[in-house]
């Protein structure tokens, strides 16, 4: 189980790891995903080695829940557009930012665990998801979408705003009927959620490494 345990961290490190071995090769959107990696590693880095000491950390859980939101759709909404900016992005973030801001002073405090703006990140995530396939499917790239980045980037996204908006709320289900144990063991499926996520997200990013050799000249 300590392998599922710690996913949120060293999953994240292998992918920065990957990123630099083509960082060459990546475009400047690339750099988002990079971000995101980075931000992972580092909040759920520190929200382990808190746990560990018996520290509190739920404020790290807050911390992610709006930066995840903020990187995601940005990136999914610059790649539909393939606009500077998007006024779309510029609602969902606000909009989200407010709602994170009243549900931190109001109704799950920083010290609490954030169910509810955790839930609605991953909602709004799920759907800009299935916005990008939506698009993707009406469009000439969809011809050769497995070798796309941005498609299975998305994907890793999509995988794990499901299954977390599914862990989510039965945990809070199971909480409220008494249920401690079966609540905490639904930690190991969102664990597992994690894995999927940057294995796709590892796979995006080695099509970048198979496009450059593949445009390689031959040897004679």
């Amino acid at each position: 189980m300590m392998f599922l345990l710690y996913s949120d961290t060293y999953m994240p490190l292998l992918a920065l790891l990957l990123y630099i071995t083509i960082w060459r090769h990546a475009g400047v959107l690339d750099r988002v995903v990079f971000i995101y990696c980075v931000v992972n590693f580092i909040l759920y880095g520190l929200t382990n080695v808190l746990a560990d000491r018996g520290i509190h950390n739920s404020f790290l859980y807050h911390i992610s829940s709006l930066v995840d939101l903020w990187l995601i759709s940005y990136y999914i909404l610059k790649k539909i557009t393939q606009k500077s900016f998007s006024v779309l992005f510029v609602v969902i973030a606000v909009s989200y930012t407010v709602f994170f801001s009243f549900n931190g002073m109001f109704w799950e405090k920083w010290t609490e665990f954030n169910s509810n703006s955790a839930v609605v990140s991953s909602l709004i995530i799920l759907f800009l998801c299935m916005y990008y396939l939506v698009t993707l499917s009406k469009s000439d790239d969809i011809l050769y979408f497995q070798k796309l980045p941005s498609f299975w980037y998305v994907s890793g996204f999509l995988v794990y705003s499901a299954v977390s908006v599914l862990v989510l709320m039965s945990y809070r289900y199971f909480i409220n009927a008494n249920m401690i144990n079966e609540g905490n063991s639904l930690w190991y499926v969102l664990d597992g959620g994690i894995i999927v996520k940057f294995a796709l997200i590892s796979t995006g990013l080695l099509c970048h490494k198979k496009r450059q050799t593949t445009h390689l000249p031959f040897l004679l």
